[in-house]
């Protein structure tokens, strides 16, 4: 019987760019972009990479050897300090990928190409964009759900605690009436403020009980309320109950 690999492939995925998901959406979403005709509209172009199972083709494969990427902030030695659950999530990596630890810096390697593989669609894309005349009225919302360990800790994924690597995801903002700044924004912002944002760059009023916060005064280098984005919550769960070792190993 074979391996389970669940988390990646160590050789390049014998597939070019042009039968990688990303390539292939770009070209879905521009084709949809065409059928509107001149009607105002709004997509959500969600790209699933990069996720496992952890895998790319060439050129990207090669793009950025193991030994060439920066030294972690912290390792699997860490993980005793962090917890029972870093522990567990390690534990269950290893299951599903023989050698995860020994292939780790390869990980590493191939989710950097996944995001260099991603960056060169997304500029296809907004050249399509270009080419269509639409991209001067198009407001470019890029966003990510959540982060991944990339081999911080010993870990790939997420699953874990509420690490920098696993909140402090990109928000980036393009389109007209958008100020460009030289360096990010200091403010705490969330997901959530990304729907009353929209109400707002549209002109519909945000609807009652709507918890998150329009960014539209701030994206247009407009005075906006700071204090109301000194901070921000972030919470996590697994699997609905706490768990140890102990609970875990009986």
């Amino acid at each position: 019987l074979g391996t389970l690999d669940m988390y990646a492939s160590m050789t390049p995925s014998p597939y070019g760019p042009e039968g990688q998901l990303p390539y292939r959406m770009v070209d879905d979403a521009s084709q949809w972009i065409d059928s509107q005709g001149e009607k105002p509209f709004l997509m959500w172009f969600s790209i699933a990479e990069p996720h496992n199972p952890y895998q790319v083709c060439e050129p990207y494969y090669s793009m950025f050897p193991p030994e060439s990427l920066p030294q972690m902030g912290s390792s699997v030695k860490d993980q005793e300090t962090k917890g029972a659950e870093y522990q567990l999530l390690a534990e269950m990596m290893g299951q599903g990928h023989i050698g995860y630890q020994q292939n780790l810096q390869r990980l590493r390697s191939i989710y950097h190409g996944m995001l260099r593989m991603i960056d060169d669609q997304l500029a296809r894309f907004v050249s399509n964009l270009k080419a269509k005349g639409v991209y001067d009225n198009t407001i470019i919302i890029f966003v990510a759900d959540h982060g991944d360990y990339v081999g911080e800790y010993g870990l790939m994924k997420k699953g874990v605690g509420l690490d920098d690597a696993i909140t402090r995801i990109p928000m980036q903002w393009t389109g007209p009436g958008i100020k460009a700044f030289a360096m990010p924004q200091k403010s705490h912002i969330s997901l959530i403020d990304i729907f009353p944002t929209v109400c707002d760059v549209i002109g519909a009023d945000i609807p009652l009980g709507v918890q998150g916060r329009s960014l539209w005064p701030m994206l247009q280098g407009k005075e906006f309320p700071e204090k109301e984005f000194a901070s921000v919550m972030a919470q996590d769960g697994f699997g609905g109950m706490y768990y140890t070792l102990s609970l875990i190993h009986i």
